[in-house]
């Protein structure tokens, strides 16, 4: 592997040339791409959200306690994705009004969404015998794979940023210095002038 093909596709990447989409093209991928991973992660946890609710859990006192822990897991991960999804929609809105602090908040909301789900997983998901251990491996993939992924678009998001933010510097410099020049000159009277 060559060290210096890696840092150029490095610096295509943070330029945001890749794969024939530009940053402002990415953002919206990265939009959609969430979206999408949204959707399919409430028809998850909704679907084991109906496992709590269909399943007779009158045996005992610890299956009663693992499909309580199931339920609050579920629905702490529903709201979590759900909120997610508000993320989306003001990503789209601050992208189509060019607002750079909105898109910088998407950031750092993808940062504490995946973090956030990343302590649910880890320190609240149920661990019970009746609980499928492939359930438990979907969910960690699942998160794993979207936390790759989402490395790979923040750089879109980030440059899409840049930009923004760049741009409206220059705008508002242009607008002090016009607002400077345009200023009128005050003539005195013939009087005040001495004359």
């Amino acid at each position: 592997m060559n060290l210096h093909k890696v840092w150029f596709g490095c610096k295509r990447l943070i330029r945001g040339n890749v794969c024939g989409l530009s940053a402002k093209e990415g953002t919206i991928v990265a939009g959609l791409f969430t979206l999408v991973t949204s959707i399919m992660h409430l028809i998850f946890e909704s679907g084991n959200l109906r496992l709590y609710k269909l399943t007779n859990y009158t045996s005992s006192n610890e299956k009663v306690s693992f499909y309580v822990t199931l339920h609050q897991f579920c629905l702490t991960s529903i709201g979590l994705v759900t909120v997610g999804i508000f993320a989306v929609f003001a990503l789209f809105l601050s992208i189509w009004k060019e607002v750079y602090w909105g898109i910088a908040g998407y950031i750092v909301w993808i940062v504490f969404f995946e973090l956030g789900q990343m302590f649910l997983l880890i320190f609240f998901m149920p661990k019970h015998e009746s609980f499928p251990k492939t359930m438990n491996a979907m969910e960690s993939t699942g998160m794993v794979l979207r936390c790759i992924v989402e490395v790979y678009w923040i750089i879109f998001l980030t440059r899409y940023t840049l930009e923004l933010y760049r741009f409206q510097q220059r705008v508002d410099d242009t607008v002090k210095v016009k607002q400077k020049g345009s200023q009128r000159l005050k003539f005195g009277s013939v009087v005040e002038m001495g004359v």
